[in-house]
This record gives structure tokens, C-alpha cells and sequence, in this order.
């Protein structure tokens, strides 16, 4: 056997050597299965569907040497919407006319309430005093335009609204696979 930098190689007819098994894959492997690919997106799906949504946040724990260790706990809400959100882009070849109006018409109300509510929080808070706006802005509450305070509660339903609307999607994309009849029966005889 001969090297070649730091791997083995076959240098004689009679020699041979098992290669890294964990790279293998077998020549059926290489074939692309869409329905597969969309059946694993779904899945996906109602994995992160099926837990409490809540937002995500920073846990601090200290550890016995009293150095404080943060970790992001996952936003379950986002992680959601990104699910369902990956799916349509994985769907997008398979859309007929009723879903691509359905699914459009769907992020249009999603956009049209974000704009509605960013105007109300906006809205509310020009109409303060000077004296509020100030000591709002020192809890940190202050607004900006056109985007969302996460401390108000205006955020809380946008939240709301844009999970709401992708579970939608989601039910929608579903009604699809079964239209595109991604479902195969096992015909089982006795």
C-alpha cells in the first residue's frame, strides 16, 4: 500500500481497503424524489406546529465557577412560520391557480395587519406628551416608524396574526398534496 498524504492507497491487484462508510451512498440515492423532499418539509412542520408557540429568549445560568453562561432559547413562533415558509419555496413548482391566488391573497392580509398595526402603535404614540414619550422612553418603549416595539402589545398580536395566517398557508399546501395527489395507496392483497 502506498500514501498519499495522510490516506492509504491501493498500490498492488491483491490489496484492498474499506473506505470511509459513512460517505456512502448508493447509486439510487442520488435520484431526487419530490414528493419525499415536500413529505419531509410537512413533517417538519408539524413538528414545530405541535409545541407551545412562545417567543424565544436569553437564559443565564452561572455555572459553579459563577461565570454566567446565556443561551438563546429558540423563538418556537418563528421557527414555525420559517417551517411552513420552506415548504411553499419546496411547493412552488407544484402550485395550480387555486392555491397560488389562495396563498397570495392569504400574505396579503398578513401584510395589509402588520401595516394596520404599526400605524395604531405609531399612531399611539404621537398622540403623547412630550412628558410620556419621555418616560415611556426610559422603560425603553419607545417607537420608531414602521417597526415594532416588542415590549407593546401591538407586536404581540402582530405575532399572532402572522402565525395565524401561516397555519393557514399551511392547511393550504396540505389541501395541495392531496390535489397533486402526493398521497400513494399500498394496494395489500390477502
Amino acid at each position: 500500500m502506498g500514501m498519499v498524504g495522510d490516506r492509504q492507497i491501493l498500490s498492488g491487484d491483491n490489496e484492498f481497503e474499506i473506505g470511509d462508510v459513512e460517505d456512502y451512498r448508493h447509486e439510487q440515492d442520488h435520484k431526487f424524489n419530490h414528493q419525499l423532499l415536500v413529505m419531509e418539509c410537512i413533517r417538519k412542520c408539524n413538528e414545530a406546529g405541535s409545541h407551545e408557540l412562545r417567543p424565544g429568549w436569553i437564559d443565564e445560568k452561572e455555572d459553579h465557577y459563577g461565570n454566567v453562561k446565556r443561551v438563546y432559547i429558540e423563538d418556537t413562533r418563528k421557527k414555525y412560520i420559517s417551517s411552513i415558509k420552506q415548504l411553499k419555496a419546496n411547493m412552488i413548482c407544484d402550485f395550480d391557480e387555486e392555491s397560488t391566488r389562495y396563498i397570495e391573497a392569504i400574505e396579503l392580509q398578513i401584510i395589509e395587519q402588520k401595516e394596520k398595526l404599526l400605524e395604531t402603535q405609531w399612531n399611539w404614540w404621537v398622540s403623547l406628551t412630550l412628558l410620556d414619550k419621555q418616560r415611556i422612553s426610559a422603560r425603553g418603549q419607545d417607537v420608531i416608524k414602521d417597526a415594532f416595539n416588542q415590549d407593546l402589545p401591538w407586536f404581540q398580536k402582530w405575532v399572532d396574526t402572522e402565525v395565524e395566517g401561516y397555519r393557514i398557508i399551511f392547511e393550504e399546501l396540505i389541501l395541495l398534496t392531496k390535489r397533486k395527489d402526493f398521497y400513494e395507496a399500498e394496494i395489500v392483497e390477502a
